[in-house]
C-alpha cells in the first residue's frame, strides 16, 4: 500500500467532510498529525467560512429568477424590472445581502508545509488540493454531464464551435436569465407563459435538486482526498530531497465548495511575490487519463478565465512526458482559481484526471468512493509531479517565467 493509499484510507474514516463542518476541522487536524508523522512541521492559516454558501446562493438566485417570471404576468413594468434588477444584483453578487442572512460563520482550516530550496530561492511552487468535500449533486450531473461530454466530445474533434462558456454548469440558468430579460419586453401573456414555462423547470428542478443536496453528503475519494492525501506523499520525499533553488510549498486548501473559499486567505497570509509564485492546482485524481486544464469558466456567467502563461511551461513538459498523448482543456468547472487570477496570482493551470470518454460519474456522487478509484493512474500523476517539480527547478535557473 501506498502512503497515498493509507493516508487517504484513513481520511475517509471522516466522511461528509462538507465546508465548514466539524468533520472538515477533524480532518485537518489528521492532515497536520500526518505531515508530523513524516517529519515535517505544518502549518495554519484559518479562513472564515459560510457553510452552503453556494448551494444557497444559487437556491436563492434561481428563486428570484422565477419570483420574476411570476411578476411578469402581473404587466406592471416598473415593478417587474425592479424585480429583475434586483435579481441580477444577487445572481452576480453585486448585491451580497442574502449572504448574511446563511449561517454563522464557522473557521475551516487550511494546512500547509514548506520544503525550503538547499540553495539560494529564486521562485517559490505552490502545490495546492482541497480535502472538503461538496453536497451530493449526483442528480443535477446526471443531465449536465452527458451534455457536456456529447458538446466537449463533438468539439474536440472539430466538428462543432463550441464557445468555452458551454462548460460552465450555469448555462442552463444563464440562458433561463436571459429568457427572463426577453419576456420583459413581451405584451403578450400567452408568449411570457411560453418563454416562463421554458425558463422555469429548469430552474424549479434545479432549487429542488439543490435543497435535497444540503442533506446528502459524500466521501470524496476522487474529489478530491486522492489529491490531499498526494501532496502529503510528495512533501514526505521533497522534504528529504529539496530543490536547488525553488521553495516548495504543498497546500490542503479547505472550504473549496463554498463562496467563501479557503485558498485566496491562505496565499494572501503567506504575503509572497506574486511575480516569482507558481500555483498548481491538483484536483479530481483516480480517472482514466491525465488532462491539464488552461482556463476556467467565471461564476456565475461562465466566461473563460484564463491561467498564468506559465502554463506553457508545464504543458511543455507533458507533452514530453507523455509524448504527445494529453488532453488540454478549459476547466468544465469554476473554482477558487480564478479569485487567485484576478488578484493578480500566477496559476499556472489544473492537474486533473478523467475518464478517456464522457464525464466522471463520481464525481459530487455517493459513489465517489475508494474503491473506484484507478491507483495505477495515481502512480502516474504521482511521478509526473514528481519529475515536473524537478524540471521546474531547473528551468528557473536558465530561464526567467
Amino acid at each position: 500500500m501506498t502512503p497515498t493509499q493509507d493516508i487517504l484510507k484513513k481520511l475517509l474514516e471522516l466522511p461528509n467532510r462538507s465546508s465548514g463542518s466539524a468533520l472538515e476541522q477533524r480532518a485537518g487536524d489528521y492532515i497536520k498529525s500526518v505531515y508530523n508523522y513524516f517529519g515535517i512541521q505544518p502549518k495554519e492559516v484559518d479562513s472564515p467560512t459560510l457553510p452552503n454558501s453556494l448551494v444557497n446562493h444559487l437556491i436563492i438566485s434561481f428563486e428570484f429568477i422565477l419570483l420574476t417570471i411570476l411578476v411578469n404576468f402581473l404587466n406592471i413594468t416598473i415593478l417587474t424590472l425592479g424585480f429583475f434588477v434586483v435579481t441580477v444584483l444577487i445572481y452576480f453578487r453585486v448585491f451580497n445581502l442574502p449572504l448574511r442572512f446563511f449561517k454563522k460563520r464557522v473557521i475551516s482550516k487550511n494546512i500547509y508545509a514548506e520544503v525550503p530550496s538547499k540553495g539560494q530561492e529564486i521562485n517559490t511552487l505552490i502545490l495546492t488540493s482541497h480535502y472538503d468535500t461538496s453536497n451530493d449533486l449526483s442528480p443535477i450531473f446526471s443531465i449536465l454531464g452527458p451534455i457536456y461530454a456529447y458538446l466537449n466530445n463533438n468539439n474536440s474533434n472539430n466538428e462543432l464551435n463550441i464557445p468555452d462558456y458551454i462548460n460552465n454548469p450555469l448555462v442552463v440558468s444563464n440562458l433561463a436569465l436571459g429568457i427572463t430579460f426577453l419576456a420583459l419586453f413581451l405584451p403578450d401573456n400567452s408568449a411570457k407563459f411560453f418563454f416562463g414555462f421554458i425558463a422555469g423547470i429548469p430552474l424549479a428542478l434545479g432549487i429542488y435538486f439543490l435543497q435535497r443536496s444540503k442533506k446528502k453528503f459524500i466521501n470524496g475519494a476522487y474529489d478530491n482526498g486522492v489529491g490531499s492525501s498526494l501532496l502529503i506523499e510528495l512533501a514526505a520525499n521533497f522534504s528529504k530531497n529539496p530543490l536547488d533553488n525553488t521553495r516548495i510549498i504543498f497546500a490542503n486548501v479547505a472550504a473549496s465548495e463554498t463562496l467563501t473559499k479557503g485558498t485566496l486567505p491562505f496565499i494572501k497570509s503567506l504575503n509572497i511575490d506574486k511575480s516569482k509564485t507558481f500555483i498548481l492546482d491538483i484536483n479530481c485524481i483516480g480517472e482514466e487519463e491525465v488532462v491539464l486544464m488552461h482556463s476556467e469558466p467565471s461564476y456565475p456567467l461562465g466566461l473563460t478565465v484564463p491561467f498564468d502563461s506559465s502554463f506553457e511551461v508545464i504543458a511543455d513538459f507533458a507533452d514530453e512526458y507523455f509524448q504527445k498523448n494529453l488532453k488540454i482543456i478549459n476547466s468544465p468547472l469554476p473554482s477558487a482559481n480564478q479569485e487567485l487570477v484576478f488578484g493578480g496570482y500566477r496559476v499556472m493551470g489544473i492537474l486533473a484526471t478523467m475518464p478517456l470518454k464522457g464525464f466522471p460519474i463520481n464525481f459530487h456522487s455517493s459513489k465517489d468512493t475508494i474503491d473506484k478509484i484507478k491507483w495505477d493512474k495515481v502512480e502516474v500523476v504521482r511521478d509526473f509531479l514528481t519529475g515536473y517539480i524537478t524540471y521546474f527547478d531547473n528551468l528557473t535557473k536558465e530561464v526567467t517565467i
